[in-house]
């Protein structure tokens, strides 16, 4: 398996301690798309969507997509670079969280047999936690590992 960047973990590790699932499973999502795994929150990063903020008591960092502005971006063109499913993937993480983001109805078929998995397993977190996606689930969470799903 190959590991998540400290980007992708510091977004599910925010997400996690403002206990909202639809934000989990986006960031999720987002870590778990491309090859290699991690393309999305590096590219947002990269791109100046992502706000990071510094706990100085507890000396973590926080950070979170600006998904507001990223779903305003994304409803008037593809602002980042991306496979056709790779985008897709980034709207539907988009619209779990801001409830816009792209055309599901023609997003769905566009999807590759591994990204429709991803996104059905995020939906299925979103509305459940973790365990409510665990049919898709490979491995069980670890301490500091998120899980990943099956690819059949």
């Amino acid at each position: 398996m190959t590991a998540w960047t400290e980007t992708a973990q510091t977004l599910l590790d925010t997400a996690r301690r403002e206990g909202i699932l639809r934000k989990e499973a986006a960031c999720w999502l987002l870590a778990e798309c491309g090859a290699g795994r991690s393309k999305w929150p590096d590219a947002l990063q990269e791109a100046g969507y992502i706000t990071w903020t510094h706990q100085e008591e507890e000396d973590w960092d926080l950070a979170d997509v600006q998904w507001e502005r990223l779903a305003g971006d994304l409803a008037r063109s593809d602002p980042l670079y991306g496979t056709g499913a790779e985008l897709c993937v980034l709207r539907f993480a988009c619209s779990l969280v801001t409830g816009t983001g792209g055309p599901w109805g023609d997003d769905l078929p566009r999807l590759d047999h591994t990204n429709r998995r991803l996104v059905l397993g995020a939906i299925a977190w979103a509305s459940g936690g973790a365990s409510a996606a665990s049919g898709y689930i490979l491995d069980e969470p670890q301490t500091g590992h998120t899980p990943s799903f099956r690819v059949l």
